[in-house]
């Protein structure tokens, strides 16, 4: 039974779950579980220093100009309490190294003005061993344990400084292939470098929205990523934003405030007291210390798919990791108290792999605060409407809101609530007005998207009351991937002026769509490219996912390794149609490095039957209306073809940008976001000429 048949038959039968209870105890697998932390017991994270407790800000070093902020930032290794009941986590991560250099995870947030430069030094002081297993046996992992490229994604910035899997550099000052960000100098910042350092210029000539930077490096970005190698980057349009109402958060340095709340969400696994027992092959020279990060490093069948081939390592690279732990800005289930009033929420699903289905409802007087009925559907009451106004590429042509009732997912049997859906990678803008609620109400941020999505495997999905999952879920506790944070409704401050009037009209798509929103139909004249994802297996029978287009390759089938010559070849300032046929059984967040995209349409098309050639078996249907502006996260759904229009203009800089040494161009990359898809190897070079 292939792969997508053995979701299908599982989604309609519990096929999945029977297989995986076949095996019995939790100790017939090395796949380890967290143990039950308390709900909701600590704050949520603001930022620092505004919130002293927070995620700290990095700020301009003495090296800016009146032209261009410069910042001095380092990737090192640090640890940090995610929970009161956890001991100390080892994390990797960014920091401010003229500030002080405060280690929090996710620290190191940048608030950079539209328009004005941002330039970095990034000092990799990582240590020599990586603290998650590293599987050597998947191209570029062979190679050294800390090597990092900081990758500015959804940035448009010159290819020197896009931070791609070939532009890693190591503390030793060895590099990779690519790396080409020190061979100018920039306006600001200094002229030499020291061993470990690498140098990025970020133009910043977008139009305000929420971005973020991580690592990217060759062979190791999903374990770096999962480390904690990231932090969020916000493109401030201060006048624009401020005219349309949107509370705003300033530098200190620039003043300002405002009720604008960032939420990053991942989903982590921590150690409990019970590490080798459940998992021996744990590497005794990694963390293991209770509140330690785990990471599935062993290629376990029946959970993954496996054919024969050669004898699997371990550590393996997994098809996908599924944490049992949710954190928000960083920690373990916080909780946080908001007035009565209208509040600006900056959301990103930062996790490896699992999907978001976000929900707001109004805890019940339970224990564990939702209650579900006997077809596992949520019974309380819907908490405000969540209204988005902006998605990776800035804001919507219109406000978009979502409530809660009860709708579908394609392929899912049970109906779940409204479909505000984030994949890994994906960003949102949203607004919710608390105004007319209760002083004393709480409310919970709740997630049900299946993992994988959209098939889903009951082991993946930790919850009060789901009696098939490997791990017994006390009520009040975790793990628990469904509730990620608490909001307590409290009255507002003393003298506390109104919430200002908002004004969407201000904030039309920028730039101007290359097709007006809605349409569905490629621009006459425009170039049309046919390209696959697709999914076989691996020389040791792994799953593995490829990009491909839909020329038959070395070996049969669509799929390109990234090593591959590259077939993405393009001229600058070119626009393009791309047709993208979803062969597998999963949902696909594919991100474009360099372009925003708009979506015209997904179409299903006959899978089993297809050739290459479009064998298309339903109607084209537009984009969601949350889908209708720029984007570079793209969601490509199993038997459906995916089109989009890009337009691949190269950024503006103050300096000559070289070609790359290794492809004679401006390299980027396109790629699944689904880290461990990405590492393994659904990514391609993406090469501007």
């Amino acid at each position: 039974m292939n792969r997508r048949d053995f979701i299908k038959t599982s989604a309609m039968t519990g096929t999945a779950i029977a297989v995986y209870a076949g095996f019995g105890a939790e100790s017939a697998y090395a796949f380890y579980q967290s143990p039950g932390l308390q709900k909701y017991i600590q704050p949520l994270r603001g930022v620092a220093p505004l919130d002293p407790a927070g995620i700290p800000l990095a700020l301009p070093d003495p090296f800016s100009t009146a032209t261009v902020d410069h910042y001095s930032l380092v990737a090192q290794q640090y640890q940090d309490q995610l929970h009161p009941a956890l001991g100390p986590t080892t994390l990797w991560g960014y920091a401010d190294s003229a500030h002080g250099g405060l280690h929090r995870h996710l620290g190191g947030i940048i608030v950079a003005t539209k328009g004005k430069p941002v330039q970095i030094t990034m000092t990799n002081n990582l240590p020599a061993k990586h603290i998650i297993p590293v599987d050597t046996t998947i191209p570029g992992a062979n190679q050294a344990q800390n090597r990092t490229a900081v990758h500015l994604h959804g940035g448009l910035v010159p290819w020197i400084s896009d931070g791609g899997p070939h532009d890693w550099f190591a503390p030793d000052g060895t590099h990779g292939l690519s790396f080409s960000n020190n061979s100018v100098v920039y306006p600001a910042g200094p002229t030499t470098w020291l061993p470990g350092q690498a140098e990025y210029y970020y133009p910043n000539a977008q139009s305000a929205r929420l971005v973020w930077y991580h690592d990217h490096a060759w062979g190791i970005t999903r374990i770096n990523a999962y480390a904690g190698v990231a932090s969020a980057y916000i493109i401030r349009d201060v006048g624009l934003e401020s005219s349309a109402g949107l509370p705003i958060i300033e530098r200190p340095d620039l003043g300002g405030g405002g009720r604008e709340v960032p939420l990053v969400f991942q989903d982590k696994i921590f150690v409990g007291s019970n590490l080798a027992a459940v998992d021996p092959t744990w590497p005794a020279s990694l963390p293991s210390t209770p509140g330690s990060l785990w990471y599935a490093h062993t290629y376990e069948h029946p959970r993954w798919s496996l054919k024969n081939g050669l004898l699997v390592p371990d550590p393996s690279v997994v098809p996908e990791f599924f944490g049992d732990t949710m954190l928000c800005n960083g920690t373990v289930y916080p909780s946080v108290k908001l007035e009565q009033r209208r509040y600006r929420f900056r959301l990103l699903n930062a996790c490896n792999a699992r999907f978001l289905n976000i929900n707001l409802y109004v805890r019940d007087a339970s224990v564990d605060g939702i209650t579900l009925n006997n077809k596992g559907l949520v019974t309380n009451l819907a908490g405000p409407a969540i209204t988005m106004i902006g998605a990776e590429g800035g804001f919507l042509p219109a406000p978009v809101t979502f409530n809660a009732p009860p709708v579908p997912f394609p392929g899912v049997a049970q109906p779940l609530p409204s479909q505000f859906l984030m994949a890994p990678a994906e960003r949102a803008d949203v607004l919710i007005d608390f105004s007319t609620l209760a002083v004393g109400t709480k409310l919970i941020l709740y997630n049900d998207a299946p993992a994988p999505f959209p098939g889903g495997k009951v082991y993946n999905d930790y919850f009060f009351g789901n009696q098939q999952s490997p791990v017994v879920t006390q009520a009040g506790c975790g793990p628990d991937t469904r509730q990620l944070l608490q909001i307590e409704i409290v009255a507002p401050a003393a003298g506390s002026p109104p919430d200002p009037g908002l004004h969407f009209n201000l904030l039309a798509p920028d730039p101007t769509p290359l097709v007006p929103p809605g349409i569905t139909m490629p621009p006459p004249g425009v170039p049309v490219r046919d390209l696959t994802l697709n999914e076989v297996a691996d020389a040791y029978g792994r799953l593995i996912q490829l990009l491909g287009t839909t020329s038959s390759a070395v070996g049969g089938g669509f799929g390109r390794a990234y090593m591959d010559s590259p077939t993405e070849v393009v001229r600058a300032g070119s626009t393009e149609v791309w047709r993208i046929f979803n062969t597998t059984a999963d949902t696909h967040p594919i991100h474009f490095h360099l372009v925003n995209v708009q979506i015209l349409s997904r179409q299903p098309f006959q899978v089993t039957s297809f050739t290459g050639v479009p064998n298309f078996s339903g109607p084209a249907v537009g984009p969601s209306p949350n889908e209708l502006g720029w984007k570079e996260t793209v969601r490509m759904n199993p038997g459906e073809c995916t089109t989009v229009i890009m337009k691949f203009d190269l950024p503006t800089v103050p300096f000559t940008v070289p070609r790359s040494p290794r492809t004679g161009g401006n390299e980027y990359v396109w790629h699944c976001h689904i880290l461990e898809h990405e590492e393994h190897d659904m990514m391609r070079p993406l090469i501007v000429i």
